[in-house]
């Protein structure tokens, strides 16, 4: 089952909405940008949210970039997403800090392709059309792949697609090859698109806790709060993969059995705000600095407040 465009859109756009009407709420108020099938399904499994000495009010997104958009206007006050997302931010000097990670354990984004398609390695990929979003884990992952094979960073011609429009695209065969991660790589394998092998282990793949300024310095103990419960839900679900594909399937209207395949592959458990991450985080700003996708040097560490371990 696809994961549909209309509702994500209308999500993030009622959410952005609702959340900036909020903007003046209450210092006991979390205004927390989600995503579907995220952070409150992991709190909801552990019963996290019952109690609570705040409240909490969601705004939901479809990705990472108009999350972070919110944050920096202030309109919610934490959130999570991708890694790759947040160099941009950094770069343009979002007043955004990422004051907790997350790492995957097992496949990240790949690269999937139709399963007639003559593409059988990475090696393959120059001088055909790739679909991704702009500045995310699977652009990226598809650059360290060019930089590997000592290609030039343009040796591919990106096309810039929504995940959903890059899977019609890469089915309707307008592009060679789709970048993307689960659940829509699980779904397009199931539809019949193959992995394309000789990508595993180039980049390492995160998310990242985002918390923007205002609120680092006015809600500290919320947001303390909310992420030391955040990490005991990522603890439940990397324990317990199948309750947790049942709950993704619920939420999210996507196959249980499509869950389970990724949930068994796949863990993401709390990771330190460290040297380790912040180097690997530079490594990526650097890669996207040479593919000309920022114009300035970016100093990653600037975009870490570790004092919430």
């Amino acid at each position: 089952m696809r994961l549909h465009r209309r509702s994500l859109l209308a999500d993030a756009g009622l959410g952005l909405l609702a959340a900036c009407a909020r903007g003046g709420a209450r210092d006991d108020v979390l205004l927390v940008g989600d995503q579907r099938g995220g952070s409150k399904v992991v709190l909801d499994a552990i019963g996290a949210l019952a109690a609570l000495p705040y409240h909490i009010e969601w705004s939901s997104f479809p990705n990472a970039a108009p999350l972070l958009e919110a944050l920096n206007a202030g309109a919610i006050d934490t959130g999570i997403g991708g890694d790759a997302a947040f160099i941009f931010a950094i770069g343009s000097g979002a007043k955004i800090k990422a004051i907790g990670a997350q790492r995957y354990e097992g496949p990240g984004p790949v690269l999937i392709v139709r399963g007639d398609s003559p593409i059988r390695t990475v090696e393959q990929i120059a001088g055909k059309r790739i679909a991704t979003p702009r500045g995310s884990i699977s652009h990226n992952l598809i650059l360290a792949a060019l930089e590997a094979q000592g290609r030039p960073l343009d040796a591919v011609n990106f096309a810039f697609l929504s995940p959903q429009d890059g899977q019609a695209a890469m089915q309707g065969g307008s592009v060679d090859g789709w970048a993307i991660w689960d659940p829509y790589a699980e779904l397009a394998v199931r539809g019949g698109a193959r992995v394309v092998g000789g990508l595993d282990g180039l980049v390492p793949s995160y998310a990242l806790v985002f918390g923007r300024d205002g609120a680092i310095a006015d809600k500290r103990p919320l947001l303390a709060d909310y992420q030391a419960r955040l990490r005991r839900g990522w603890a439940w679900a990397a324990a317990h993969g199948d309750d947790y594909a049942r709950l993704l399937a619920r939420e999210t209207g996507v196959d249980v059995a499509a869950w389970q395949s990724v949930t068994r592959r796949t863990r993401r458990l709390a990771a330190p705000i460290d040297a380790t991450l912040i180097a690997d985080q530079q490594r990526t700003a650097d890669r996207y600095r040479r593919a000309g996708l920022i114009d300035r040097p970016v100093d990653v560490a600037t975009g870490f407040d570790a004092s919430f371990a």
